[in-house]
């Protein structure tokens, strides 16, 4: 049986490995709403997440996550999209 965690204790790890300078690993679906389209399932490795947008720049400040890795530099990823972290299944 493979672990689950939740959604927004999965974030909520996300940032504190980040704070403390650990790099992790997340798949999530992409979307990208100006085309309505997706490309599958993204694998990011050695990932740190950066600043996000505040509520003024976007209304999709809450869902729109940043990121940057070895080779993707300010990237983002939709939260609700986020399959796992690590080796967690993010539960449905």
């Amino acid at each position: 049986m493979s672990k689950t965690i939740s959604l927004y204790d999965a974030i909520k790890r996300m940032r504190e490995y980040t704070k403390a300078g650990v790099p992790f690993t997340f798949e999530f679906m992409t979307y990208n709403s100006t085309k309505h389209s997706t490309e599958g399932i993204k694998y990011v490795k050695n990932a740190q997440l950066r600043q996000g947008l505040r509520a003024d720049q976007s209304n999709k400040s809450k869902i729109l996550i940043g990121y940057i890795n070895d080779i993707d530099k300010d990237r983002w990823f939709y939260l609700p999209l986020l399959l796992k972290f690590n080796d967690y299944r993010i539960k449905s």
